[in-house]
């Protein structure tokens, strides 16, 4: 039986659970259980991955779904192809990833109306004006390098020589870490003064 783990319901308690996984990484990482980090690093993207597309107004507020307010998902899936599935998944971390970069790529190209009123132009500019925009496109490409080197490595772990194994999983953890800061400190920025929940009152 699956056991049942409850979620954080507040933002201290997710707060605490970051601050444990961290030092539990720094841990990992000092002693050599390489692959403990990389199961909390993971964790640590797919994390700040949802936090982006929940703080974008993108999901409800579960994080589960794909909002259904009426002043967004029009103007999400006029502009969005990975959403014109009946019903779009974005539990996994691949499916976050293709619908950050396909709407990174649509603001990158969208010219905002002055003054920002609706959902689509709020929101393509506080992806305008959030530091490392230009660069995260890149960081969502390593990162799917990283969970498909990840995927192999784990299904390998028996059929390799243990002496290719470890100098592998050190490069893992390496590459992991420097992609969870990269999207981290890009989350980060978006989420200065974002108001789009709050604005267009999205459950």
């Amino acid at each position: 039986m699956t056991p049942k783990i409850a979620p954080s319901t507040s933002n201290m308690e997710k707060k605490t659970a970051y601050q444990i996984q961290m030092e539990r990484f720094k841990r990992a990482k000092a002693g050599g259980f390489q692959l403990e980090a990389i199961f909390i690093l993971y964790a640590l993207i797919e994390d700040r991955l949802s936090a982006f597309l929940f703080h974008a107004g993108i999901t409800n507020a579960t994080r589960e779904k794909i909002t259904r307010n009426g002043k967004v998902r029009p103007h999400l899936d006029s502009e969005l192809t990975v959403l014109s599935a009946k019903q779009p998944n974005i539990r996994n971390v691949s499916a976050k990833i293709k619908l950050i970069k396909e709407l990174l790529a649509w603001s990158m190209n969208y010219t905002v109306n002055e003054p920002a009123r609706n959902y689509k132009d709020a929101l393509c500019k506080q992806i305008n004006r959030t530091a490392g925009r230009d660069q995260m496109i890149e960081t969502l490409i390593r990162i799917e390098g990283w969970c498909a080197s990840r995927n192999e490595l784990v299904h390998a772990l028996l059929n390799k020589k243990v002496e290719d194994q470890e100098k592998i999983l050190q490069d893992l953890v390496h590459e992991g870490e420097a992609c969870n800061r990269s999207l981290q400190n890009f989350v980060k920025s978006f989420k200065v003064r974002t108001t789009l929940r709050k604005q267009f009152n999205i459950q």
